[in-house]
Parts: structure tokens; C-alpha cells; sequence
């Protein structure tokens, strides 16, 4: 069913409400004459704000006005105008000509406009269909301004509701296309900046996997027997720096930080050089191997008076001096791997005092095994 709007009456409508504005500067609260003449929402919003004001300053006619820095100027208005009503009718007087207009905001929505230039007023009126407390459908105030400038220039009013309604759906049309024209221009956006996205990551597809570098000519076999003769020979001369472990001279232990040994590689030899006509054993050839071992040590011995005798303490006195030697070369070999191991542990970032704490268990468990 179509709703009959029937257009609004100025010379009707507006009367009361211009007989209602002088009294803002008499009494703090509307008179009840206004309240049937705003829209619902305006009602409600004079009727609260204008009971719990309790300042003279605070006038209700700033209510009528949603725009504060605007309320402000429509009370100066009011201020400077006077309503004098007619002598006869009693009634406002109005131009012979009041222009209307309307406007369609959406579709239960329909509002229309009225100038007065004379008392440089604007009202805005709301069509309500159900309002009750004001009567019935009708035309009721949902907001009253001052005019400012030029209004018939405003595009935005149509003379006619007919021509209002027609706007309006220009107008939704337009806004559609606008809205679908944004959003494929931001879809358009995505897409180029999806591609952006898409190239970007398409040049690292496209770098190889490594830095390009010189090619390098193929392997010749013969070169490469050659580099691994080279790196064999490399590795076994790394043992040819190695100390060996009977060596009467290493080089290394005269570091400060292993302290002093009592005992001596080449103290066997010291003891064999001291002796008349003796010589070096490391010159002696390892075949003559009989030789050394009857090389004796010239100690002070006792005269036999037989042969016999002599021989049974040469020979006691050759297995006492074989037996110094094997002591003196094991204590040797002891002391070489000690400090071999030490220097090893070194090497590893093993501290002294933890090496010293090893070797100290390792003795305490042989004594252990000793008692076993």
C-alpha cells in the first residue's frame, strides 16, 4: 500500500511554533504548546535536556538546533526579533510567499524545508506517519536554523516529493556505481600489487642456487693422482715432527711450567763418558749390541785372590750394572710419557691441576690394585 504524503501547510504549521519562541527569555522550560509540534527524537531531546538544565543562560530554544556553534547564533535571532502578531488575527504574520522544499534522505525518511527571510529562519520538517503524541501523521519540526546565505542554490532539494524520490534513487544509483567503481579500483590495486609481489619473488626463482663463478676446466686424472700423492706425503711428514718418546732431548721440556725432573735421558750416557776410554752409545752400531753390554763401569772393586772367585763378582757386578741400566732407561720412558701425556692434555685444554688429579687417581687405584 502506498503512503499518501500530503505536502506541509506553512501557513498552518508555522504560526505556533514562531508564538512559542519569544517565551525562551520568560521561562526556563517549553511551553507545552511546542512539544506536539517536534518530531519524536527533537521532543524527547527538549523535554530531558531542558529538566535537568539549571541554568538561565542555558535556554531551551538551543535545543532546537543539533549543531551547537549553530544553536548559539539561533538564540541571538530569536533575541533580536520580534513576533508581533497581527492586531485582528492575533496570529504571526507571514510573507505571502514561503517556499518549500524536499528531500528524500532514504526510505522511510522524507524531509522538507521552509525559509523565512524576514525573520532569517529555516525549519526542517519531518514527515512522521506514526506519531501519536503529536496527533497523528503529519509534518512536525526536526530542527529549526538560522539561514544562512543562499539556500535556493542548495542542489540537494527538489521542488516536488515526486522529484525528491526521483533524486533520491539518482542519487543511491549513483553512490552503487561509485562504491562498485572503488571497489574494483581497489581490487585493480591488489591485483597489481599481488603482481608486484609475484614478480619480486619470481627473481629469486630465477637466481641460481649459487654465486656465479669462472668455470673451472674438468679434472685431469694424472693431476689428480698428483695432488693425492702430494696430500699423502703431506699428512705422513706430520709425523716427522712428532718427539719420540726415548729421545734423550726434547726441546719442549725446558718449559718453566713442567718444573724440574730428577730424572735425565742421557744420564746413562753422561756415566759412560765419564769413564776411561768409554764413548757414546748412540755412536755405537746396533749390531754391536754384546759389545755395550760388556762395557763395563769402572767401580772400585776388591781384589781376588783367584780366578774363580774374580769371575763370580764380575759376573755379579755385570748383572747389577745391566739391572741400573734397564732402571735408569724405564724411569726414562716413565718420565717422557708423563710429560708427553701432559703436553697432550695441554693441547686439549686440559688445566694442570686437573691433569695432576688424574694421574694422582690412576696411582691411588694402582695401589688399590696392589692390595688386591
Amino acid at each position: 500500500m502506498v503512503e499518501l504524503i500530503t505536502p506541509p501547510e506553512p501557513r498552518t504549521l508555522l504560526p505556533p511554533l514562531l508564538a512559542c519562541l519569544p517565551t525562551a527569555f520568560v521561562s526556563p522550560q517549553p511551553p507545552p504548546a511546542l512539544l506536539p509540534l517536534l518530531s519524536p527524537v527533537l521532543r524527547q531531546r527538549v523535554k530531558i535536556l531542558s529538566s535537568v538544565s539549571t541554568s538561565a543562560s542555558e535556554s531551551w530554544s538551543r535545543l532546537l538546533c543539533w549543531d551547537a556553534g549553530k544553536a548559539d547564533h539561533l538564540h541571538s535571532l530569536i533575541d533580536e526579533t520580534e513576533f508581533e502578531p497581527h492586531p485582528v488575527s492575533g496570529e504571526i504574520e507571514l510573507p505571502d510567499e514561503i517556499p518549500v522544499r524536499y528531500k528524500r534522505v532514504d526510505d522511510e525518511t522524507l524531509q522538507s524545508r521552509v525559509l523565512l527571510p524576514d525573520y532569517r529562519l529555516k525549519v526542517v520538517y519531518l514527515w512522521c506517519p506514526n506519531d501519536q503524541e503529536g496527533g497523528g501523521p503529519g509534518w512536525r519540526v526536526a530542527e529549526l536554523l538560522p539561514q544562512e546565505g543562499n539556500e535556493d542554490s542548495d542542489g540537494v532539494w527538489s521542488i516536488s516529493i515526486g522529484e525528491a524520490n526521483a533524486h533520491a534513487k539518482e542519487q543511491l544509483m549513483e553512490d552503487a556505481l561509485r562504491a562498485a567503481e572503488k571497489d574494483e579500483q581497489a581490487a585493480k590495486t591488489k591485483e597489481e600489487e599481488d603482481d608486484d609481489d609475484d614478480d619480486y619473488w619470481a627473481q629469486y626463482d630465477a637466481t641460481p642456487g649459487r654465486t656465479p663463478s669462472v668455470k673451472t676446466p674438468a679434472p685431469n686424472p694424472q693431476s689428480s693422482l698428483q695432488h693425492q700423492d702430494t696430500s699423502e706425503a703431506s699428512y705422513f711428514s706430520r709425523y716427522a715432527e712428532v718427539q719420540p718418546a726415548m729421545d734423550s732431548h726434547d726441546p719442549e721440556e725446558e718449559q718453566s711450567e713442567l718444573g724440574p725432573s730428577s730424572l735425565s735421558g742421557d744420564l746413562l750416557a753422561n756415566l759412560l763418558k765419564a769413564q776411561p776410554g768409554g764413548e757414546d752409545p748412540s755412536h755405537a752400531p746396533l749390531s754391536n749390541g754384546a759389545e755395550r753390554n760388556n762395557t763395563a763401569l769402572n767401580h772400585p772393586r776388591p781384589s781376588s785372590i783367584s780366578s774363580a772367585s774374580s769371575e763370580a763378582v764380575a759376573k755379579l757386578e755385570l748383572e747389577a750394572e745391566n739391572q741400573s741400566a734397564c732402571e735408569v732407561g724405564v724411569k726414562q720412558h716413565i718420565s717422557s710419557n708423563i710429560k708427553s701425556l701432559f703436553r697432550l692434555a695441554k693441547a686439549t685444554g686440559i688445566s694442570r691441576a686437573e691433569f695432576q688429579t688424574l694421574v694422582k687417581t690412576e696411582l691411588e687405584l694402582l695401589n688399590v690394585s696392589d692390595y688386591d
